[in-house]
């Protein structure tokens, strides 16, 4: 990479994704780094917009896009399910309720069954989000070092097939497995934070004059007088400037 912008935003992009990555793992011990853990993914799709600025690439802006659909699509969806949940549980609790329990059970239903179908979309999305950065990755390998290119589209691989899988949590195994590929591919890209900052600027060469100063010799034959009035000459002259007596 030439462009400085894009190399630093890159660079920043992985040192954002690492801290996700490493969030992503506490998260099994305490859920406060889940929310953090999120917090940095949306700074480092900053990142990537801020990058392509530069770069105006379809890939890129389609991954940040979905990635950002997909995540609202999933937040609705959980609050619907939430909601429906929430909805049984009430009707059980304060019976007997206004309204009867056959429709209360319809919109429950009703209510889970379309908080299921945003989450599917949400995943769905994030899917092809992260399919769009592996292409961006594929396609421009030439922007990176052969090794760390490889490594980024595996990442991308990886969380790809981690947020399929995690669609399947409730069957315990898969959502383990998902979690598992997903931290991995975390980490992969977080080696976007092995570019140098910049590239090397070129070298300023300044060229310094060295002074020789004249021997004494040099300067006293370089010292001429008129013979006729004493006025020191210039030596531009076959005339004394000031009587006007030709020199010899």
């Amino acid at each position: 990479m030439t462009d400085i912008g894009i190399r630093k935003n890159f660079l920043d992009f992985g040192k954002n994704i690492q801290i996700v990555a490493i969030c992503t793992v506490l998260s099994i011990a305490t859920g406060i780094t889940g929310f953090i853990a999120l917090i940095f993914i949306f700074i480092a799709l900053d990142n990537i917009k801020k990058v392509n600025v530069l770069l105006n690439n379809a890939s890129l802006e389609q991954f940040r896009s979905k990635y950002i659909r997909g995540f609202i699509s999933r937040v609705v969806g959980i609050m619907i399910l939430i909601t429906g949940g929430v909805n049984i549980a009430v009707y059980f609790i304060f019976m007997p309720f206004p309204i009867s329990f056959w429709t209360m059970l319809s919109l429950s239903i009703i209510l889970l069954s379309a908080g299921l179908i945003f989450v599917i979309v949400g995943l769905s999305s994030e899917i092809k989000a992260w399919k769009n950065l592996k292409d961006f990755f594929e396609n421009n390998s030439s922007l990176f070092p052969n090794d760390l290119s490889s490594e980024l589209i595996d990442g991308c691989d990886k969380l790809k097939k981690g947020t399929l899988l995690s669609a399947f949590g409730f069957l315990v195994i898969p959502g383990i497995i998902g979690f598992i590929f997903q931290a991995i591919g975390f980490f992969k890209l977080a080696k976007l934070n092995t570019l140098s900052d910049f590239d090397a600027p070129k070298e300023l060469v300044i060229v310094e004059q060295t002074y020789i100063p004249k021997k004494v010799s040099d300067i006293k034959s370089s010292i001429n007088f008129c013979p006729n009035c004493g006025t020191r000459l210039s030596g531009l002259g076959k005339f004394c400037a000031l009587c006007g007596s030709e020199i010899n």
